[in-house]
């Protein structure tokens, strides 16, 4: 059954990162209702992206692990549910400020 799920993704600050971990969503047609991304504050060379995912949790654990095999990604966190979204996102932007 599908349904919300939270990606918290640490990387690299490198060109195309974002765009290849959009195709990796988009081959396995998973929809991305919101994202945010942004470089790391003590770091420019680091970055971290978090996701609001729609789809089953057998396909997000797919995701996670092919998103781990990015050499640039660190690593990746699933979490089900919106809520965490919020909370994530709001200490993001505070710290992209």
């Amino acid at each position: 059954m599908k349904q919300d799920f939270t990606l918290e993704i640490h990387s690299d600050n490198n060109f195309s990162v974002l765009n290849r971990i959009v195709n990796i969503l988009n081959r396995r047609r998973v929809r991305i209702k919101r994202l945010i991304a942004h470089e790391a504050e003590d770091d420019f060379r680091r970055g971290v992206a978090v996701l609001l995912l729609f789809t089953t949790e057998d396909m997000m654990e797919k995701v996670k692990h092919q998103v781990e095999k990015l050499i640039e990604v660190e690593h990746a966190v699933y979490y089900a549910g919106s809520d965490l979204y919020c909370e994530l996102s709001a200490k993001h932007n505070a710290q992209a400020v």
